[in-house]
C-alpha cells in the first residue's frame, strides 16, 4: 500500500510539474517605432497577441543573418502549428536601417511579412537604453566601427507584453522548448 501511495504521489507531482505555468518576467514599457513599411508599430498593435522579439541589423557581417534566418524558421514552424504570434526584430543600427533597407533585408528571409515587423525610428542612445532597461540585454555601437555588438537571444512575450522566457538560438533544443512554452501561454 505504501508503494502504491508513493507511486501515485510521484505521478501527481510529475504531472503537475509539467503543466506549471511559465513565470512572468518584466513587462516591457509601451513603445511605438517605425516598421519596414514606414508605419508606426508597437505595443498597441501587439496587445492581445503573444510575440517573439530579437535584436539584429542589416549590415551585420557575423551572426545576424543566422539569427534572422532562425526567426524565419520560427515563423514557419509556428504558422504550421496554427499558433497566432507576432515577430518583432529591433534594429540595433537605426542610422543605417531605415524602412526601405529593412524591407529589402526581410525579403531575403520570408515571403510573409504579415506578422513580422522589423523596427527602427529611434536614436542609437534610445535603443541602447531600451534594450538594457526592457530586455536586460546589451547593444553597443562604437563610432569607429560599422558593426554593432548586441545580445542574440529570442524573447518570448505574452499577450500583455511580459517577458516569459528567453532562448539562446544556438541551443539545439530551443525550438522544441519555445514551441512547448508557446502552447503553454496561449
Amino acid at each position: 500500500m505504501k508503494r502504491l501511495f508513493s507511486f501515485l504521489l510521484l505521478t501527481i507531482l510529475i504531472l503537475t510539474g509539467c503543466s506549471e505555468p511559465l513565470e512572468r518576467g518584466k513587462q516591457v514599457r509601451p513603445f511605438t517605432f517605425i516598421d519596414q513599411d514606414g508605419a508606426p508599430f508597437g505595443t498597441e498593435q501587439l496587445n492581445g497577441t503573444p510575440w517573439i522579439a530579437d535584436f539584429a541589423f542589416t549590415s551585420c557581417t557575423t551572426i545576424c543573418p543566422t539569427l534572422t534566418s532562425e526567426m524565419a524558421n520560427l515563423q514557419k514552424l509556428l504558422k504550421e502549428e496554427g499558433l497566432d504570434v507576432e515577430f518583432v526584430s529591433f534594429s540595433v543600427d537605426s542610422e543605417v536601417d531605415n524602412p526601405a533597407v529593412l524591407k529589402k533585408y526581410i525579403a531575403n528571409f520570408t515571403d510573409d511579412e504579415s506578422n513580422w515587423h522589423l523596427l527602427t525610428g529611434y536614436s542609437q542612445q534610445e535603443l541602447e537604453a531600451f534594450a538594457r532597461e526592457e530586455f536586460q540585454t546589451f547593444v553597443l555601437k562604437h563610432k569607429a566601427s560599422t558593426q554593432v555588438v548586441h545580445g542574440t537571444n529570442f524573447y518570448l512575450m505574452d499577450s500583455e507584453g511580459y517577458i516569459m522566457k528567453e532562448y539562446n538560438f544556438s541551443n539545439e533544443t530551443y525550438r522544441d522548448e519555445l514551441l512547448k512554452d508557446m502552447k503553454r501561454i496561449k
